[in-house]
């Protein structure tokens, strides 16, 4: 397979799987190959546990549970692989038999396995057991028969001692086990022997029979060599179909064992023998496997993998000695004449096995591979604990109780699932969902919490990636997320993360939306209930930091500034957004959204009416600020014509704030037109709120302006003209301004009239002796 890129952010490396394969999802056959996803994970796995980097520091258990995980992906791999190989082609046992009663047996057996899936798998569960067996070197023995042994009895023979000296007398091999005699071999043979049996058994172990039977060659023990060799199925290529032999080729080659079901009866037998030794019937029982013969077996299995090992042979071979059984009465398992008159009435008969019918078995497999279940579960290492289990699962079928045992966990906060475990689960509910295992998933809960991990682990970057995974949750879940992003993320990080979800095919503009939003849920979960109370404007301070929930207000529009297809949406949720935070007094916020906005996002609209609108919030909050920066003004400058720039800067503020409070605010004066209107509920809001805002800043901007020109009229005398004119324009009966000082039960005219009285005094003090010419 291509090596898998390790680096030392293992979320990271995973990561970049699930994309490489992101393409593939639906494609099982890639997925599943050796050199697909979860090959890849494995890769991902063995690599971490056996190099090493300078930023990585690995304990060897944590070494230990990354070869574990390894050799779980493995499993998944070999498994799922196998489960979309075709199955039920090619003829029958029956149609074999009937066709060639000559056919050999590893015929028939291989054409079982075509026919029972189940136990063609467990075979391909072999061997991952196998495979993964790490045995130890094998001793150093000699290439002769018990050498130690021969040389004492021949020195004793020589000196004529006839008398037992507790040697052995016979050198055949079965001298140590003949039932009667107690003799001994030589300590260093015995010791050599025993090594013998270990080294055979782990051979056994690992699958490596020929190697086994290498050993027995080398060191002078071809009976065992025999012994081995019977485990192997009578093969005859030229009797496997009769009419395709090719009547050219005069040498018959044949090999294996021709009376392989009797074979396998007599090596149960030694297995239960009480004259063998421990390590003896254990290598019998593990090249005849069987239910029966298992406790000859597990005393030699030392690990969990060596007991499921045991315990899957003894399954297969059962099943197999089954089928093989079936055709008793053929030529090569003769059995009884009752045993060929069933297998004549079989052969003649037309029915067909179906595929998989195997539920019977199935029960066999879950009782006895139950036992291992509780195993797993007693280790003291939960992540160890939790793999044990998931190789259970993917064995006797079970995933979907597995995952959902997992979420399970997620409830119990006091056992909370450990954050190596939560990544392979979360890993495996991809696997499974990208080859389209669905009736083997649960929820999406898994992912769910892995993405909580992700989030607090920092890896932001990776987020959009598994949500992408999600289906129709995907859009709320990484909304979500974006929404979740610390307050104090530059806007170069939230553009960054939004476009993230264009590389995993989300639609930008509904995640865009749906995290506009959540964070204006946010806002109002965080703000303090609404009383009803009008603000006082008159203590807000014009630059304040703002607080959690006035920024979440505020980045809910920033969702909608980053792609074009959102566009659209700034104006009339900016004006929503700055409408509510001006009714509420939240002024710096409303400037700050104000001030993030670009005056160009006017013109994608497309309403007249919320451009309009934005228009006169962008007017309305800069007189705002321009009054601010006239109140902290105490002393002019005394640069040159300071006075002339002074004034001219005084006359543009009031125009600006004639502008303002002329504008088309989009309603009518009088408050009764809101109740007695025709528009739907929210367009009824909406002027509600204008309304509001209107009856609270004309006040306020006239009150303050007024203020500052009386301020002002210190070095610039005309202001206070300006202050009539302002009364001029309060009073005009056009656009009734004097209206707007009167609203729920609050009214500001006394307090603005006090404030005219001092400017009409301040005007005649200064040589004004006219008030009406003041005014005029």
């Amino acid at each position: 397979m291509d090596k898998a890129i390790v680096t030392s952010n293992i979320y990271r490396d995973f990561a970049q799987g699930v994309e490489k394969f992101q393409k593939d999802r639906g494609n099982p056959d890639v997925l599943v190959s050796a050199r697909g996803l979860a090959a890849t994970f494995r890769e991902i796995c063995t690599r971490r546990a056996t190099r090493r980097h300078s930023g990585q520091s690995l304990k060897e258990e944590e070494r230990r549970l990354l070869r574990l995980e390894a050799e779980t992906w493995e499993l998944l791999q070999r498994v799922y692989e196998h489960r979309r190989k075709p199955q039920g082609e090619g003829r029958t046992i029956q149609e074999m038999l009937k066709a060639n009663a000559y056919t050999p047996t590893l015929a028939l057996y291989q054409s079982s396995l075509s026919y029972s899936p189940r136990l063609a798998e467990l075979c391909e569960i072999q061997k991952w057991l196998e495979s993964i067996y790490r045995p130890i070197e094998p001793p150093l023995l000699t290439n002769e028969y018990w050498k130690f042994t021969t040389m004492d009895l021949k020195q004793k023979r020589r000196q004529g001692q006839t008398t037992r000296t507790g040697y052995v007398r016979t050198l055949d091999p079965d001298a140590v086990n003949r039932i009667g005699d107690s003799g001994v071999l030589n300590a260093d043979d015995a010791e050599e022997e025993k090594s013998l049996l270990n080294s055979l058994f782990q051979h056994i172990r690992a699958g490596k029979l020929e190697d086994a039977i290498e050993i027995c060659q080398t060191a002078a023990r071809p009976w065992r060599a025999a012994l081995l060799r019977g485990s192997y199925q009578l093969r005859w290529d030229s009797l496997n179909d009769l009419s395709e032999r090719d009547t050219g080729v005069s040498e018959e080659i044949w090999s294996g064992n021709r009376r392989w079901i009797l074979w396998r009866q007599m090596c149960a037998e030694a297995s239960m023998s009480s004259s063998l030794s421990t390590t003896d019937k254990a290598l019998h029982a593990s090249i005849a496997p069987s239910v029966y013969t298992l406790p000859a077996l597990l005393p030699m299995c030392h690990t969990w993998e060596d007991h499921l090992w045991a315990r899957l042979g003894a399954l297969i071979g059962d099943r197999v000695e089954m089928k093989l059984g079936e055709t008793a009465g053929g030529f090569w398992n003769p059995g009884s004449f009752r045993d060929r008159l069933a297998l004549r009435a079989r052969l003649e008969s037309d029915v067909k096995p179906f595929v998989g019918q195997e539920s019977d078995w199935e029960s066999v497999i879950a009782h006895q591979l139950d036992e291992l279940s509780d195993m797993a579960v007693e280790t003291s290492d939960p992540v160890e604990d939790f793999l044990r289990r998931s190789q259970l699962g993917v064995i006797c079928r079970k995933m979907k109780s597995l995952l959902i045992e997992v979420e399970d966990a997620f409830k119990d906060s006091e056992e909370s699932l450990p954050v190596e475990s939560l990544r392979f689960f979360a890993h495996l509910w991809l696997f499974l969902n990208m080859i389209n295992a669905s009736n083997e998933l649960s929820s999406t809960r898994i992912i769910e919490k892995y993405i909580e991990v992700l989030q607090q682990s920092g890896e932001r970057d990776i987020v959009a990636l598994y949500t992408s995974f999600l289906g129709h949750a995907a859009i709320r879940k990484y909304a979500d997320f974006l929404a979740s992003m610390p307050l104090g993320s530059p806007n170069s990080e939230l553009d960054r993360a939004l476009r993230s979800a264009v590389a995993y095919h989300l639609d930008v503009r509904l995640v865009a939306e749906e995290a506009s939003r959540l964070s204006r849920d946010r806002a109002a979960k965080l703000l303090p209930p609404d009383t009803g109370k009008l603000p006082d404007l008159s203590q807000v301070e014009s630059k304040q930091s703002l607080t959690d929930a006035e920024k979440h207000i505020v980045r809910s529009i920033a969702w909608l500034r980053f792609h074009a297809s959102t566009h659209a949406l700034i104006i009339p949720r900016s004006n929503e957004a700055i409408r509510w935070l001006l009714c509420h007094g939240h002024i710096s916020a409303a400037i700050q959204l104000s001030a993030d906005l670009p005056k160009a996002d006017t013109n994608e609209s497309g309403d007249h009416v919320h451009a309009i609108e934005y228009l006169l919030y962008r007017k309305l909050l800069a007189l705002w600020d321009n009054l601010s920066a006239f109140e902290k003004i105490k002393e002019p400058q005394t640069a040159l014509n300071w006075k002339r720039r002074l004034e001219d800067q005084i006359q543009r503020l009031f125009d600006d704030f004639v502008e303002v409070v002329t504008m088309d605010w989009g309603i009518e004066s009088d408050e009764s037109d809101v109740e007695d209107g025709p528009a739907a509920d929210g367009d009824a809001r909406r002027i509600e709120e204008l309304v509001c805002l209107r009856r609270l800043f004309i006040p306020e901007i006239s009150i303050r302006l007024t203020q500052v020109l009386m301020n002002m009229s210190t070095y610039i005398p005309s202001a206070v003209k300006l202050v009539m004119e302002l009364v001029n324009l309060v009073a005009d009966g056009k656009d009734k301004l004097h209206l707007d000082f009167v609203y729920r039960g609050r009214n500001r005219l006394p307090e603005y009239l006090l404030l005219v009285k001092e400017a009409l005094i301040t005007g005649m003090g200064a040589g004004g002796s006219d008030p009406l010419a003041l005014a005029a």
